[in-house]
């Protein structure tokens, strides 16, 4: 009887097309957007926290250290506030840790640059894919993404967006692609590394010309592109110390150090701060978190009228089908026999219902990074 039943139930469904989508695409929404909801927030939260844990301090101009850490973790835009580079010799002189200092200010066809070190690449894990790492002024390894979005290779020259050093009337610095990363799914696959002298070149303060020539002749201008031929002529003006940089990446040798080192900072004279990424994300995740009830509960007053919608759909057309029902007990269909056939069509529909839920969220969870990344990056 069972089996009867249901088959009755899907030739009526199968016959009433609109009225069964309009129901399954209602349930099926109210039963994914909350698991889409907490997928796609736990996915955001081990991308923040696994970045953060994996950056002990940083240290920047005083100011907003949220901003602070977006931008030396995330390098989601171009970074101006800046301090010198006294300060990283100011920590480097205590010997209480790893000192990686970042430049962050310019970009290339909307992909930021970033100064650095060799340092960088230990401390993050990169390997190079293609080629090798940067060498020589002028030079630059990308992320993986950056090179597939630009269609980049080895030997590919990149011309920097923004640069001080050139006026409109000059070419702009343009730089040598020298290796590709293995992709990380992290925000090193948006970015283009470069050595920190050659954001100060982009800066403005140095530069390459031929030796002895006279200002203003053509033997004078400043190169654009850094060469093997004329790489020993660049030099800077200028003391190092007063260099800019945008921020630090201070890893401690062991907890009495990071202690020590955020005491120095207390002051409320000092111009720079010194910010754990940890803690920012923290406090960050918890207006997430705050945000994500809320609209945990607005979905649940959606779904709730949803759901009386719903159930006012099937009882107008269980009344509706009056004459269909007085048939079949007419040919001796009992009562339970007339609920199961009802019950069964319901049943059919949550679990369509049900099953293209799950299938969603599974997807969603499946690419929750690359969501996450499209959302954040």
């Amino acid at each position: 009887m069972m089996r009867d039943s249901f088959y009755l139930a899907w030739q009526y469904i199968c016959h009433h097309r609109i009225t069964t989508a309009v129901l399954v695409s209602s349930i099926t929404m109210i039963t994914y957007l909350p698991a889409a909801l907490e997928v796609i927030v736990d996915n955001a939260e081990q991308h923040f926290r696994s970045r953060a844990n994996s950056t002990p301090l940083v240290v920047g101009l005083r100011g907003s250290p949220l901003e602070l850490v977006f931008a030396s973790l995330y390098f989601e835009k171009p970074y101006n506030a800046v301090i010198r580079m006294s300060q990283l010799q100011r920590i480097e002189k205590q010997n209480l840790c790893q000192a990686i200092p970042l430049h962050t200010r310019f970009e290339s066809r909307d992909f930021s640059i970033v100064g650095t070190t060799i340092d960088y690449a230990s401390l993050r894990r990169l390997r190079v894919d293609q080629g090798r790492i940067w060498r020589l002024l002028g030079e630059c390894v990308v992320g993986s993404h950056v090179a597939e979005q630009l269609d980049l290779r080895v030997g590919s020259k990149l011309p920097v967006t923004t640069t001080a050093a050139f006026t409109l009337d000059n070419a702009p610095l343009r730089l040598k692609v020298v290796g590709i990363f293995t992709a990380t799914e992290t925000p090193d696959d948006e970015a283009i590394f470069v050595d920190l002298k050659t954001t100060w070149i982009m800066e403005g303060l140095g530069h390459g010309h031929v030796k002895g020539a006279r200002h203003g002749s053509p033997e004078g201008t400043a190169y654009t592109e850094i060469t093997n031929e004329n790489v020993d002529s660049f030099h800077f003006h200028g003391e190092e110390n007063q260099f800019p940089i945008t921020s630090i990446i201070v890893v401690p040798e062991n907890q009495k150090a990071e202690t020590l080192l955020r005491g120095q900072y207390l002051s409320p004279e000092d111009t720079t701060q010194i910010v754990c990424p940890r803690e920012v994300m923290d406090s960050l995740l918890d207006k997430v978190f705050m945000v994500r009830s809320y609209m945990i509960s607005i979905i649940a007053v959606v779904s709730l009228v949803t759901m009386l919608t719903v159930s006012l759909v099937l009882v107008l057309s269980i009344r509706l089908r009056r004459g269909e029902i007085a048939t079949m007990k007419k040919i001796g269909c009992s009562r339970f026999t007339i609920a199961v056939l009802l019950g069964s069509q319901i049943m059919i529909i949550i679990v369509f219902s049900v099953v293209l839920a799950s299938i969603l969220t599974l997807i969603t969870n499946a690419y929750g990074p690359e969501l996450v990344r499209f959302l954040l990056l």
